[in-house]
């Protein structure tokens, strides 16, 4: 990805979480390396994962650095992640903006939005096992990589289930 003028590119240990709910997103990232996990924490104080990031995706809180209103997620590196930050800043003068980078974010936005509405439709009408492959369509790089613990928070089971949702898809 091209850079924007003020992005900046960190480092991030796994564990390093880059936005608390009830914060202002200050900026969305983008992964150069490594995975990112968007989440927020019901009410029993279980984690339910709203988005992986891998590399290539971006993940922010858009309505909070949009609109400046608190965070709604946490977002958290699940992997050591090389990851770019990039600011309301860089997107607001859009007269500026080279053509290229405009046409690589409309797409990345796209792809998100239909990735997350893959994700609600998913979660109000599928079965569990059709979650699941639904995740293996959406991030095949991140089957082998995440634990069964991440994936199962995803698709909306215990780890338990989805070891047994994996046995029953792989005699198929």
């Amino acid at each position: 990805m091209k850079h924007f003028k003020s992005t900046k590119s960190k480092i991030l240990s796994k564990g390093d979480i880059l936005l608390s709910q009830g914060e202002i997103a200050k900026y969305g990232y983008f992964v150069k390396r490594g995975c990112l996990k968007s989440y927020v924490i019901d009410s029993t104080g279980k984690e339910r994962i709203m988005q992986f990031a891998p590399e290539k995706w971006m993940v922010s809180d858009l309505d909070s650095i949009a609109n400046k209103v608190p965070s709604m997620v946490f977002i958290e590196a699940i992997e050591e992640s090389e990851v770019l930050f990039l600011s309301n800043s860089d997107f607001e003068d859009i007269d500026n903006l080279d053509k290229d980078i405009i046409v690589e974010m409309a797409i990345k936005f796209r792809n998100n939005l239909i990735a997350s509405n893959k994700r609600i439709i998913g979660l109000l009408s599928a079965t569990s096992e059709q979650r699941y492959t639904d995740f293996i369509e959406t991030y095949p790089s991140l089957v082998n990589r995440l634990s069964l613990k991440s994936i199962a928070a995803y698709i909306g089971v215990t780890p338990e289930y989805l070891s047994d949702i994996r046995r029953k898809i792989a005699k198929k």
